[in-house]
């Protein structure tokens, strides 16, 4: 049913989602929808969750590479969320915070691992995922980078190149102006 949601979705976008239209795809009748899910809000929460679940995991960094990693995994979620222009809104609206609690505790271990302080992981962690949802949501909405990037060494060759070129050197300013007092 979530994969179904998904594709009505992708293919028509919020405005024309519902219940109905799910029911129909599925062959069913929609109080049956509800054998299943409570309401409305259950089902777009689960199509958040598919979506994030559906982002492929970067390997562990290596030592020293954990800044390399993070933008790595930030660009995999930006890139699975633009594959689905349509259902960054819903993913933006209807996070997942129990799936986002269990990878920022991942991905704090991971960063303690190599020499990030308690301190700083968290706010590293949130202030990344917002820059990746906000860059996505932009790009899907039609809002693409305004600004060339004369520093770029990289040619853009479209809107999605230019927002993709801008998303990565602002992740990589980001993390280059953090003092995470520490060397590793």
């Amino acid at each position: 049913m979530v994969t179904t949601a998904i594709e009505l979705i992708d293919r028509d976008g919020m405005a024309a989602f519902s219940l109905d239209r799910v029911a129909r795809a599925l062959n069913v009748r929609g109080p049956s929808l509800y054998n299943h899910f409570a309401d409305r809000s259950e089902i777009l929460t689960e199509v958040a969750r598919a979506i994030v679940l559906e982002t492929p995991r970067v390997p562990d960094p290596e030592p020293g590479r954990w800044r390399e990693w993070l933008i790595a995994e930030c660009r995999e979620f930006r890139s699975t969320l633009l594959r689905h222009p349509n259902v960054v809104p819903v993913v933006f609206t209807w996070f997942p915070e129990k799936l986002l609690d269990k990878l920022y505790d991942r991905y704090s271990a991971l960063l303690a691992e190599h020499g990030v302080p308690e301190s700083h992981r968290l706010f590293l962690l949130e202030a990344t995922h917002r820059m990746t949802v906000g860059s996505a949501v932009c790009t899907a909405t039609g809002r693409p980078a305004a600004l060339e990037l004369p520093w770029s060494t990289a040619t853009a060759g479209t809107d999605a190149d230019a927002d993709e070129i801008l998303f990565v050197e602002m992740l990589k300013a980001f993390l280059a102006g953090v003092d995470i007092g520490s060397s590793r």
